[in-house]
């Protein structure tokens, strides 16, 4: 015993020692990486890169036994290179594997075998083989990325695959503060300067074992002081350990960031969720939920039994502040119900809105994981408030305070939050489970698992689609208010600086000066080189016009007919400004508000007495909404008006449009009164399924910025996926549950309801998954062939087109620059960017250069093009490609004079929109199969719950009948109009009671006759007993005056007093059996059931002789019977109790009242006695049968007649030796 008792603390004990050491492991690991980073924090790295180049050298070796490179060498040898491979032949590139890297490789440069290359688009490590002096092969292995923008997309930095998630720097040359890098054979390659030393310094696997079993022995450690502590009955004691140990536990977690301080896992990483200190993390926000279900839970099995309705229905008072109270507290559950959802989809990277996306990982799951948990953690406070409400059948008073209170206080909630959706959800479904509980409360039963689990489902997909729903409406509203602003913008002072601080260090660059002094200006190098540097920040938001002009004020460059200096200033200067920077005019457009263009003036001296002028012409971005410039160009951060998908806008003045663009029509369905109603420059309007948001400038100027309304169909879709998810693992769960305690079988055959149920759900739910999943498929299908077919024949017709334009003999031959215009126009006309690649797959011209300057794509064609086209000679090719991690899909196809020619060049149009436009449609059909799905399975299962009804209704009428149907009874027959089966059995149960009936009168009239023999039989015996003695008397009488004795009075008087006694007790024979023959009619009344039990015990008190002790609750009890037949039971009972109790021992009868169920009340009659034998407890409710000489076996039969006539029961539990204890359940009328 006392070893049991010391359990808890031996898991204590283990916690702390495990602890301990983990932590000292932990300690002299990190000591030992401190002091020695040269060696463990390059060996990582080092191993990774020597693994790399390893792979190379044998991928370098299968190609070069390949060589040489002739017809067929990219269909046979691409599969061979995992990693970009380069094949130059007398330094002219012939094969590539790769055609996404810009590694810029110049075979002068390549003299080790292995060595770092670096350029503007990153840093490169280079395996190189020479086979022979004709053919050189590189491998390229990617140590950085750069490129020109940074996006969603394209994300500049060290290869993850080598260098994991670490802050860090390279640098070629060594350096004391760098770690370096060598290969294999001691080579070095490049160094690392470590950023964040701390991110390397991760202890081992072990350490995280140790602090993992040391987490385990604490919950040991709670889970045994918790069991000890309840058997010894201590249970509020182990309720608080349990909240507080876990809570302690949690805490300390958190305190020292475990794991992630000791072990690098994905799970507990800030990237895909971090809310605050409490949560820093997904699996952070994990185990929080796992400590709130947990608490929930404990805090349910401790409080359940906790009964207040009794307190609470007192006095009306307290029923009203009691209703009042739980009313708020569940409203408030449900508030934060709602307004964690919330938080979770602020705080989420991935996109939860299954409108918006429809794809899934494994932190997504979680993150819906972790919404099901906290649904499950919340229904088990709100079924504890739900069960301390005072509500009472037929009381409505406690159920309107709580319901009133529940509306107020959602109603209160709403006017502080801004949340549409949510206010209306939160509403519902705190009226809903309150008016859940009283409807159950009315039906004097409890709700159902499986209905509680729906209704749970429903409510937790509700608040999770309501949350996100007002999420994306605060979202858009934010969005478009920034639009509107940035449309009705006349001028960027933030722009206005950078492009004056540009200017100065343009002005004073002694490249660019070198390169205007020169006899021929390389126009591109100095466009480029002026961008790169100088310009890249404004180039987010504005487009940008380099124009230069010479000493003599002739331009350079030719964009219109302002061809030189004069004609420019006298063009600009009506129109332009000046501002606050040195050289810089703003001109306002007078006819769009919102575009505007600065011109930027920089003078390049190019001697003491000359120079030359160059300006710099900064316009806005406002490209369409809808304009097919990839995402790709864009930059994080900015914020061009259009940065809105599928959005549309206009401008009003002076009563019409200046200017609309997108696809909603303006003019056609947007009312000028409209701009009188408020609510649009605050909230929005929806009109004509789409969500309007306006501004109003200073001028008068109104901006509207439109997008597709966002409406109850994507809620629905919410509500249908967030359901669905709810549904499998709620049910899975409680499938679990019901498989781990072994009750299946029990559960699916415990009434035929359920089998009714489970069968017709199963019957709609597997049918409906089929289908679904079939329709789903086949649509996907279709929609991908249309998608490439539409592709195939946007190829052909650019082809088409160019084949029979009068420049596309042209395309090349004549200089690139020169094509540039009408590239530009034919990719407009095809609403897709064009490139073209020479015979050797090199590019020649693209419509979105910027795409290739920035290293988005190579300029080399990709190899499975050539593949395909070239060394196969098929007519296009539709290929799968990724621009950094935007995949999209890419169409290439030949360009050739005749058929029978080989292909000039080839023409590759990139379709950046493709996985959008197919996820749309996806999106699309899977919300529209989820609604569908959902609906429909609601539908069914209150149709089968309904059908469920239908059915089971006349079984239970039918089990209700033969619950009631009796031998000594009136039984009625069912009606039961159809010829069903069920039909079939109620014709069968009234054929039945007719055979019934005739056998009961057969059986009466015999039983009649058994009685009646019996009962002569008994009186017979009953009556010899006296006899006996009496017959003895009077034959001792006669002898004696036969005799003539002295004493003959004497004897005459003892005789008659023993005849007296006898005929007393034949009297009381007599009585016993026309009592027991004879039962009076009852009286039906209500009774208040203490004051007759009082009244019963008080009869036989006699302290002197024996003991009658009475316990009875204070609240009273009323039942319906007769009076007097009720006090004969308890006589009986109380009487039989004293009449079993030996001589040698002082009776002690304990009497006790208390409510059983909510509709019985059962007495209990306990006395000392010596106990009912086991051969004689069957016989102990038959008539005529005693235990006692002088008993006529009577009572008990009297008594048990009695409690089945007011429709109770009575039933008895002995021990010999010890006592018997008689039960008696009776019926409670309500007050």
């Amino acid at each position: 015993m006392k070893f049991t008792r010391n359990i808890p603390f031996f898991f204590l004990f283990a916690a702390v020692l495990f602890g301990a050491v983990g932590l000292l492991l932990q300690v002299s690991v990190q000591r030992e990486l401190l002091e020695a980073p040269e060696r463990e924090m390059a060996r990582e790295v080092r191993e990774r890169v020597q693994n790399h180049v390893e792979q190379a050298r044998q991928e370098l070796t299968q190609l070069a036994s390949a060589l040489p490179v002739e017809t067929g060498f990219f269909s046979k040898n691409l599969v061979k290179a995992s990693l970009p491979v380069f094949i130059f032949q007398k330094n002219k590139l012939v094969f590539w594997s790769d055609h996404t890297l810009r590694p810029e490789l110049d075979l002068i440069n390549l003299r080790r075998e292995v060595e770092m290359q670096a350029n503007r688009f990153g840093r490169f490590l280079t395996v190189t083989y020479r086979p022979s002096g004709t053919y050189t092969l590189v491998a390229v292995i990617p140590l950085e990325i750069k490129y020109g923008i940074s996006n969603t997309f394209l994300h500049n930095g060290l290869n993850p695959v080598i260098f994991e998630d670490h802050a860090a720097s390279l640098q070629a040359e060594r350096s004391k503060n760098a770690v370096p890098v060598v290969d294999a054979q001691g080579n070095y390659l490049f160094s690392i300067i470590v950023m964040d030393p701390a991110d390397w310094l991760h202890a081992s696997k072990w350490t995280f074992a140790l602090y993992a079993l040391a987490l385990l022995m604490a919950l040991l450690f709670l889970l045994t002081l918790r069991r000890r502590w309840k058997q010894e009955g201590h249970l509020m004691w182990s309720l608080w350990s349990s909240i507080i140990g876990v809570i302690a536990l949690r805490g300390t977690m958190l305190l020292f960031n475990f794991p992630n301080s000791v072990l690098e896992m994905n799970l507990f990483s800030p990237r895909v969720y971090a809310a605050g200190w409490w949560s820093p993390s997904l699996g952070d926000l994990l185990l929080n939920e796992l400590c709130l279900l947990a608490i929930a839970m404990q805090v349910y099995w401790f409080c359940r039994a906790i009964r207040f309705q009794p307190d609470f229905q007192k006095t009306g008072q307290k029923q009203i502040w009691a209703s009042i109270g739980l009313g708020t507290l569940i409203t408030l559950v449900i508030i934060s119900w709602y307004e964690t959802y919330s938080s979770i989809g602020i705080n989420t990277q991935p996109t939860l809105d299954i409108s918006k996306s429809v794809s899934f990982s494994l932190e997504k799951t979680m993150i819906f994981l972790v919404m099901v948990m906290h649904t499950l953690a919340l229904s088990w406070v709100l079924r504890l408030l739900l069960n301390w409400l005072p509500f009472s059948p037929g009381g409505k008073r406690a159920f309107a305070f709580s319901w009133v209170t529940v509306l107020a206080m959602a109603l209160v909630w709403a006017f502080w939050r801004d949340a549409p959706s949510g206010n209306w959800v939160v509403l519902l479904a705190s009226a809903t489970l309150v008016g859940w509980e009283q409807l159950h409360r009315e039906l004097g039963r409890r709700a159902g698992i499986y209905s509680s689990v729906f209704l749970l489902n429903i409510l937790g997909a509700s608040l999770g689609a309501a949350a996100l729903y007002d999420l994306h409406a605060q979202q858009h509203r934010q969005d478009k208010q920034r639009v509107v602003s940035q449309l009705l913008k006349d001028r960027d002072d933030e722009a206005e600086y950078f492009l004056a601080q540009a200017a100065e260090e343009i002005g004073k660059d002694p490249m660019i000066r070198h390169v205007l002094r020169a006899p021929w200006i390389n126009l591109n190098f100095l466009d480029q080189k002026i961008r790169r540097q100088y310009l890249q920040n404004l180039e987010e938001n504005y487009a940008i016009t380099l124009r230069l002009f010479d000493i003599n004020g002739q331009a350079l460059s030719f964009t219109d007919t302002l061809t030189n200096w004069h004609s420019y200033a006298r063009y600009w200067a009506p129109k332009a400004k000046n501002t606050n920077q040195k050289g810089q005019l703003l001109i306002k457009s007078e006819t769009e508000p919102g575009k505007f263009t600065y011109l930027q003036e920089i003078r390049m001296a190019v001697n003491p007495v000359q120079w030359m002028t160059l300006v710099l012409e900064v316009t806005p971005k406002l490209a369409a909404p809808n304009s097919v410039l990839p995402e790709l160009l864009v930059e994080r951060k900015s914020s061009q008006p259009n940065s809105i998908p599928g959005s549309s806008y206009g401008l009003w003045r002076n009563g019409r449009w200046l200017k609309t663009e997108g696809y909603f029509e303006y003019s056609r369905y947007f009312s000028p009164q409209l701009f009188q109603v408020p609510l649009l420059f605050s909230q929005g309007l929806t009109l004509a399924d789409y969500h309007h948001l306006g501004a109003v400038s200073g001028n008068g100027t109104v901006a509207v910025v439109s997008t597709p309304a966002y409406g109850f169909r994507s809620w629905l879709s919410n509500f249908s996926f967030q359901f669905l998810v709810h549904t499998l693992v709620l049910f899975a769960l409680l499938a679990v549950v019901i498989l781990y305690r072994g009750r299946l079988v029990q559960v699916i055959a415990s009434t035929f309801g359920t089998k009714i149920q489970l069968f017709l759900n199963l019957g709609i739910l597997v049918p409906l998954v089929i289908v679904s999943l079939t329709i789903g498929s086949l649509v996907t299908d279709s929609y991908r062939q249309d998608m490439v077919r539409s592709y195939l024949e946007q190829g052909e017709f650019v082809r088409q087109n160019i084949q029979t334009s009068n420049w596309g003999h042209t395309l090349f031959k004549s200089r690139p620059d020169s094509l540039s215009r009408r590239v530009s126009r034919l990719a407009a006309l095809a609403q897709s960017e064009l490139n073209f690649y020479d015979a050797q797959g090199q590019l020649r011209i693209s419509s979105q250069p910027a795409l290739f300057e920035a290293g988005v794509i190579s300029t080399r064609l990709n190899p499975q093009a050539i593949s395909v086209l070239k060394e196969q000679g098929l007519n296009r090719v539709l290929l799968q490609e990724k621009a950094g991690s935007l995949p999209y899909s890419a169409i290439y196809v030949p360009l050739r004079n005749s058929p029978t020619e080989s292909p000039q060049g080839y023409l590759g149009i990139p379709f950046f929109d493709a996985e959008k436009e197919l996820n749309a449609k996806l999106i699309q059909l899977i919300t529209t199969i989820l609604n569908i799905f959902t609906v429909l399975f609601l539908v069914f299962v209150l149709v089968s719950y309904a059908a469920t009804r239908a059915l089971t209704v006349p079984l239970k009428l039918l089990t209700d009948r033969l619950k009631r149907t009796t031998l000594t009874g009136q039984n009625e027959k069912l009606v039961y109009e159809s010829s069903d089966e069920i039909g079939l059995l109620v014709r069968e149960y009234n054929q039945m009671l007719q055979k019934l009936e005739e056998s009961k009168q057969e059986l009466a009239l015999r039983e009649k006759e058994a009685a009646w023999k019996e009962m002569a039989r008994q009186v017979a015996h009953e009556i010899k007993n006296p006899l006996t003695p009496m017959k003895l008397s009077l034959q001792y009488l006669r002898k004696a005056m036969q005799e003539g004795r002295s004493n003959m009075e004497e004897l005459v008087e003892k005789i008659s007093k023993t005849m007296i006694t006898q005929i007393d007790v034949l009297g009381d024979i007599a009585t016993s059996f026309s009592n027991f023959t004879s039962m009076p009619d009852l009286k039906l009344e209500v009774l208040e059931l203490n004051d007759l039990v009082k009244r019963a015990a008080d009869l036989h008190l006699n302290p002197q002789q024996h003991r009658v002790q009475l316990e009875m609750p204070p609240a009273t009890i009323l039942v319906k019977a007769d009076e007097n037949q009720l006090i004969r039971i308890f006589n009986n009972l109380l009487l039989n109790a004293l009449q079993a109790v030996p001589s040698s021992r002082r009776p002690e009868i304990q009497v006790r009242v208390q409510p059983s169920e909510p509709h019985w009340v059962l007495v209990a009659v306990q006395d000392n006695g010596s106990g009912i034998p086991p051969e004689v407890q069957p016989k102990i409710f038959v008539p005529n049968f005693s235990t006692k000489y002088s008993g006529s076996g009577i009572g008990l039969a009297v008594v048990r007649k009695g409690v089945e006539a007011i429709g109770g029961s009575i039933w008895f539990e002995t021990e010999e030796n010890v006592g018997t204890t008689f039960f008696l359940k009776l019926p409670v009328v309500q007050p």
